[in-house]
């Protein structure tokens, strides 16, 4: 009775010791859940047109927009920041049609146009906490009416930002990423919302395991 006491008491600590592992995952990943969808939420609350990005000081910033290669091939290019009133202040600006490339450059921003491959990348060096702010790559048909490649770029301060996850979720949180990359942040947005709820259900549905006591034979 003993040899099957022992080899029934096996697999049973072996399941207890399982709920007590799933306990903690579940436990654990709400937490970092939760910052990350109000991190998407509150970067999707900007809009389709609008990304936000991580300013850190003394690091450069590179931005790449792609446009209709065979509609603005031979168009003037430019780096704009946008205010809150009045037009776009240009800061730098293409003012050469070549076949084969164009290149501006005004104090920290380089503009290269490549209209072979109908792109435009943007260079800024050495970031400053002044950079804060909203920023776009158009396309210069009028000074009134430029034709503005999305997305803008929003440039804001690094603090508040979920930086401290749980590295036993990583595959779970590069699918999230990955998501919203692909598919809309409202969806995204969507998705988190249920897995913390099916994770917060989970946990209350698995009761505590009680202390197993060997019976005599």
């Amino acid at each position: 009775m003993k040899t099957a006491a022992t080899a029934l008491g096996t697999p049973h600590r072996w399941v207890q010791g399982a709920g007590r592992m799933r306990r903690a995952g579940l436990r654990g990943q709400p937490r970092w859940l939760l910052l990350l969808l109000l991190w998407v939420s509150g970067f999707g609350a900007r809009g389709e047109d609008e990304m936000q990005m991580c300013l850190r000081e003394g690091r450069n910033l590179t931005v790449s927009r792609f446009y209709n290669i065979v509609l603005y091939a031979s168009s003037l290019k430019a780096w704009q920041r946008v205010g809150g009133q009045g037009p776009p202040e240009t800061l730098v600006g293409t003012d050469t049609r070549n076949a084969d490339g164009n290149q501006a450059r005004a104090g920290r921003y380089l503009l290269e146009d490549d209209p072979i491959n109908a792109a435009v990348k943007v260079t800024v060096t050495g970031l400053q906490r002044q950079d804060v702010g909203l920023y776009q790559c158009v396309i210069n048909l009028s000074p009134k009416n430029p034709l503005v490649l999305f997305p803008r770029v929003r440039l804001v301060p690094c603090e508040g930002l979920p930086l401290a996850l749980d590295w036993s979720s990583l595959p779970l949180l590069a699918i999230v990423l990955t998501c919203g990359f692909v598919l809309n942040k409202g969806l995204v947005f969507s998705v988190l919302f249920v897995l913390l709820r099916k994770a917060w259900a989970s946990a209350e549905a698995i009761p505590e395991e009680q202390p197993s006591h060997p019976t005599g034979s």
